[in-house]
């Protein structure tokens, strides 16, 4: 059982290390475990994980009773301090589970979408059960093309009435099935070799990395650190964005999330960055929603607002968000926004702007004459917004005066329902 270096509370997680692991040698698979009554499944696929060198994590706090909170704070800090302490390959990393954790297993995927090379659900389904006993998908249950499924089910399960529709949710989505039955019904104890022949399956057709993909990666990562010290936090953060969502499953993505750990630790320095336009589309916006909200959850308040200040430069998403960042916000909080304000080319004319350090909010301007006594007077201004800056222009009187204050307020939205 090994405790994580941060977050509060502080999660455990239960880890097994196959016979040839070692923290210097060859990095191993990994797989991550979730049991519908909690504990993980370290046990339950231990011999297999052995016989196939494969890491196996258990995620203790992952069950059909706990909340939402307590299971996405243990996905977010786990994962976190596995890619900082344990020597596993970043192009084999999958979840597992049975019943309600192999739907757990899909929401692991979803939430580590740029890394998840597949998921092993046992007796485990995708979607949520709606009207006429049909399980409903919704926009936020995608899940990221490529993603391998190896779904194991007993022949007589009553689940298997959901596996078609699964199925053509997740092919339409890009994901590739492949499907194991054994002779049982809603039951853990699949036999050992269709585990091990799902896992297997895994194994075998993931990406793995070219021969000089993880030394070229390690050499990239210490340029972006090289260059952090030197003041391009810009720039960097870019490229790191850039090689998550285009090398996904990757040893250059997983050295791209490390360093962008790296400049998500301290909120302070990071705040003065003008960071707009920083990626396009939903899995970019999921991907640092994700943080957010481990990291709100795990109250780690300087990630959280690092990850906040990403997500508004986000550009280009179908807004299926704008319930779960209203969350956040009326949840963690946001910084006050620190108001720019400057003189335009032309006279009468100022020019007001804001650095967008949370997303989902709504920015209103007031002015009054005498700052001292008058009212504060709302006032509609023509606005620019790019993703990271707000901005507008001030029409005024040449010789005339005024003082100005702009609010920031959350702005309601709906989601779909979370999946746990």
């Amino acid at each position: 059982m090994v405790t994580c270096l941060e977050g509060t509370p502080q999660v455990t997680y239960d880890v097994y290390l196959p016979p040839g692991y070692s923290a210097t040698g060859t990095p191993l698979p990994i797989l991550y475990t979730m049991h519908p009554n909690g504990g993980g499944m370290v046990g339950y696929f231990s011999n297999v994980c052995a016989s196939l060198h494969v890491i196996c994590i258990g995620v203790v706090n992952s069950a059909n009773t706990a909340s939402a909170d307590t299971v996405f704070q243990s996905f977010y800090e786990i994962s976190r301090d596995v890619r900082r302490r344990v020597n596993f390959d970043p192009t084999a990393e999958f979840a597992a589970g049975f019943s309600g954790g192999g739907d757990s297993s899909y929401d692991f995927a979803r939430m580590r979408a740029q890394h998840m090379s597949g998921v092993l659900p046992l007796a485990g389904w995708l979607g949520r059960v709606g009207g006429a006993y049909e399980p409903t998908y919704y926009s936020t249950d995608r899940v990221q093309t490529n993603l391998l499924v190896a779904r194991v089910t007993g022949n007589s399960d009553p689940d298997v009435y959901y596996l078609p529709y699964d199925s053509n949710y997740l092919v339409s989505c890009g994901a590739v099935i492949q499907d194991w039955y054994f002779s049982g019904g809603h039951d853990i104890n699949s036999p050992e070799s269709v585990k091990s022949a799902a896992l297997t399956w895994l194994l075998n057709n993931r990406i793995p990395a070219g021969p000089a993909d993880q030394t070229n990666a390690v050499i990239q990562a210490a340029s972006w650190r090289s260059r952090l010290v030197a003041g391009q936090t810009n720039a960097v953060l870019r490229e790191c964005v850039a090689a998550l969502m285009n090398q996904p499953r990757t040893w250059m993505a997983l050295e791209a999330e490390l360093v962008m750990d790296d400049i998500a630790f301290s909120a302070t320095p990071f705040r003065p960055v003008v960071v707009t336009n920083l990626a396009q589309g939903d899995f970019a916006s999921d991907l640092f929603y994700w943080q957010a909200l481990g990291a709100g959850d795990s109250s780690i308040t300087s990630r959280y607002k690092s990850f906040m200040k990403m997500l508004a430069a986000v550009g280009g998403t179908s807004g299926d968000r704008a319930g779960d960042i209203y969350s956040l916000l009326t949840r963690f909080g946001y910084p006050a926004p620190i108001l720019l304000c400057s003189r335009d080319q032309y006279p009468g004319q100022a020019f007001l702007a804001i650095r967008e350090d949370a997303p989902g909010l709504t920015y209103s301007a007031q002015v009054r004459t005498n700052l001292a006594t008058d009212a504060w007077q709302d006032i509609a201004l023509p606005y620019l917004d790019t993703n990271g800056l707000w901005s507008a222009a001030i029409e005024g009187q040449p010789g005339g005066s005024g003082c100005y204050r702009v609010g920031a307020t959350p702005t309601p939205g709906t989601s779909p329902p979370p999946h746990l």
